[in-house]
């Protein structure tokens, strides 16, 4: 019978789905094939979103003295979505990349290890079944938030233009941007759409990589605990010897019985004390490669949170309903990330941790020297947790977490000071 291939599962198939119209799923190394079109969006994306972050820092700085303090926040907040979306649309482009999927998907899912034992079977349903929940969680989240970031300015201009026909009302955008010379008012139209296929971009890059990153914790997550099981339900040996501690051979009340394996198990222990320490390999290799390619994402997804999640706070209270309805979906995206990115991270952190323990279960006293020794440098390198870091330096976690949602709230309770009342 063929084994089957992750690529058939049901989040998997979501995922590419968003993925591939902006060129993020490499469907030419799966599949073979990726349209020109696609082909070229890809490519371009970077310099496009770079030229958008520009257009944003030469609005704020051509409407200085104009903008409000909320019409400031609002702008700081997109230009350093654009400052991400850049980012990110780069990781398509790189070859790395490419072959981390392809080692996801053709190597390291625990799909390609579930016939190995009924832990491997029972272990890969279950990380199955939560990604999959995961998957359809965050792509309503991803377009609830779109949407409801391009509605409110719409139905604004909707409303004030047709409906009550405001006198001297300025139209609304939800992305601005201006270039010397370049007046967005001048091309509403089609200023409109593309600030509706900018938001989408941005929507997909943000929360498409993020899920991609976290259906990769799950595995390795997964890979962790069938290790763990594997370590602590290790064969025990089958002889038995007596030791008679006085050398009387009628005396029986001062014996010693202790297990030792024979040869032959001592041989089965060497082969299955080398499959754990392959299985560690492969875990700590995979986890290495996802924190050298993520690793900067991390960095500045941690900087853009420390910026944006106070001025999200502060244009969700001190602004209207329509405030409200505009930035309450992104502002609960952006909240949720940095909540779900860090406890991920550290739930990732506490089971690998957890692995030292679990090689102390090992029934080391009963095997020969050989595979004692063998034992003794498995617990030495599973004295580590295996974490992910920020540009290889800072470990993600917790406690990152904690430190800029306490800059987050002070940081809103100065700004609320200096806010327009």
């Amino acid at each position: 019978m063929q084994q089957k291939s992750p690529l058939q599962l049901g989040y998997i198939k979501t995922i590419s789905f968003f993925l591939r119209p902006p060129g993020a799923w490499p469907s030419d190394v799966f599949e073979g094939y990726l349209p020109l079109p696609i082909r070229i969006h890809r490519a371009t994306l970077p310099f496009h979103t770079t030229i958008i972050v520009i257009g944003g820092l030469y609005y704020i700085t051509d409407n200085f003295h104009r903008l409000s303090f909320l019409d400031m926040g609002h702008m700081i907040i997109t230009t350093f979505l654009a400052m991400v979306t850049a980012l990110r649309s780069i990781l398509p482009n790189l070859q790395t990349y490419n072959s981390l999927l392809c080692k996801f998907l053709q190597e390291f899912h625990l799909m390609h290890h579930a016939y190995k034992g009924d832990y491997f079977e029972e272990m890969n349903k279950t990380v199955d079944k939560i990604s999959s929940y995961y998957t359809k969680f965050s792509t309503i989240i991803m377009y609830l938030g779109m949407l409801l970031f391009n509605i409110t300015p719409t139905y604004n201009n909707i409303r004030h233009t047709l409906i009550s026909k405001t006198e001297n009302y300025s139209m609304e955008y939800s992305v601005y941007f201006s270039y010397p010379g370049f007046n967005p008012l001048d091309h509403f139209a089609s200023t409109t759409i593309y600030n509706c296929y900018l938001s989408y971009n941005c929507s997909t890059l943000l929360c498409g990589f993020d899920l991609l990153l976290f259906l990769m914790i799950f595995q390795i997550i997964g890979h962790v605990y069938i290790l763990r099981h594997n370590l602590e339900n290790f064969q025990s040996p089958k002889n038995k010897i007596t030791l008679n501690l006085r050398g009387d051979a009628l005396s029986t009340n001062n014996t010693c019985t202790y297990e030792v394996f024979d040869a032959q198990e001592n041989e089965e222990v060497r082969l299955q004390l080398a499959e754990c320490i392959e299985h560690h390999k492969i875990i700590i290799g995979f986890t290495d490669d996802l924190s050298g390619l993520f690793g900067p994402l991390l960095a500045f997804n941690y900087f853009f949170h420390m910026i944006a999640c106070c001025l999200l706070l502060l244009e969700c209270t001190e602004g209207s309903y329509d405030a409200v309805l505009r930035y309450g979906p992104l502002t609960m995206i952006v909240f949720g990330q940095l909540i779900q990115m860090s406890v991920m991270f550290e739930l990732l952190g506490s089971e690998t941790e957890k692995l030292k323990d679990s090689v102390y279960y090992l029934p080391w006293e009963a095997m020969n020297n050989s595979n004692q020794r063998t034992a003794f440098i498995m617990l030495h390198k599973m004295q580590y947790k295996i974490s992910l870091k920020a540009l290889g330096l800072a470990a993600v976690g917790v406690n990152t977490m904690l430190g800029i949602l306490k800059t987050t709230f002070s940081y809103y309770a100065f700004l609320q000071t200096m806010g327009d009342r």
